[in-house]
């Protein structure tokens, strides 16, 4: 029979020992993976304890720690604490990972999480766009009818909502200043459901074909029908607007021989049909 009263005790000293961590600001990955697999043997004991250090203030060794082991153990009591935290700035990515092993059981407070925000956006400078990027890399990340049913949703919703001029997607009015375009339509690659195709489309006809906006539809499109997932589209519609390469080319006078190579790269998709 398992002595509930000694776990406990080997669960209060873990608490403690991450505490003193939590102050130290550090921890060996040794005792960091020794402490893991402690935590999860005992499973759905550990679990009030674990979420009560997510919700504490000034924890990134034990929060981290909590929500790996929290991923681990799949109890859905840590689903809505760690949902809150998709957001945090030190907390977010470990979140946004160990949600990913509830599957499709958080989608539903996830998208919570999203229309709350567009409900009520945020100014955190020049991340703005980014404060949706986890909440919504779990959606995409998650290959289920809701989140497919969801972004395609957002997206429809994102464009009926977007001004026929030139407008700062930054200031408070714009309804989706926390939501970046490009993400949205990298989570509905990531889905894979071709159904989206036409709810793409609509969006890349808003725009003039020269536009990055536009190329970046059409490469999503390209990629539903290919049944392709690589890249990241946030990143390569960057690249795409301001190569790199050719900027540094430029800064040298062109001895770096930069050559355009985005109809080698993309060409693929760019039919139109």
């Amino acid at each position: 029979m398992v002595d509930e009263r000694q776990i406990d005790a080997k669960l209060c000293n873990i608490i403690n020992r991450l505490k003193v961590f939590d102050k130290k600001k550090e921890i060996d990955e040794k005792t960091k993976d020794e402490i893991k697999t402690t935590l999860i043997n005992m499973g759905t004991f550990a679990v009030p304890s674990l979420i009560e250090l997510l919700k504490s203030k000034d924890t990134w060794v034990s929060g981290d720690i909590a929500a790996y082991v929290l991923g681990e153990i799949g109890d859905k009591r840590a689903i809505i604490p760690l949902a809150d935290l998709l957001e945090d700035s030190q907390l977010g990515d470990s979140a946004y990972n160990a949600l990913l092993k509830f599957g499709t059981d958080c989608i539903f407070d996830v998208i919570k999480r999203i229309e709350n925000r567009i409900l009520h956006p945020i100014d955190t400078g020049s991340s703005t766009g980014l404060v949706s990027l986890n909440a919504l890399s779990v959606i995409g990340e998650t290959r289920c009818e809701e989140s497919s049913v969801f972004l395609k949703r957002l997206l429809d919703d994102y464009m009926s909502e977007m001004p026929n001029e030139d407008f700062d997607p930054t200031k408070m009015d714009w309804k989706y200043r926390n939501v970046d375009f490009f993400h949205v339509l990298d989570c509905m690659v990531k889905q894979q459901d071709k159904s989206a195709i036409p709810h793409i489309k609509k969006a890349r006809d808003f725009f003039p074909k020269e536009y990055t906006e536009y190329l970046i539809c059409q490469i999503a499109i390209g990629r539903l029908k290919k049944g392709k997932v690589e890249g990241f589209l946030p990143m390569e519609a960057m690249e795409i607007s301001m190569p790199s390469g050719r900027i540094m080319d430029a800064l040298s006078d062109g001895e770096l021989g930069w050559e355009d190579t985005f109809e080698k790269e993309y060409g693929e998709y760019l039919d139109e049909d």
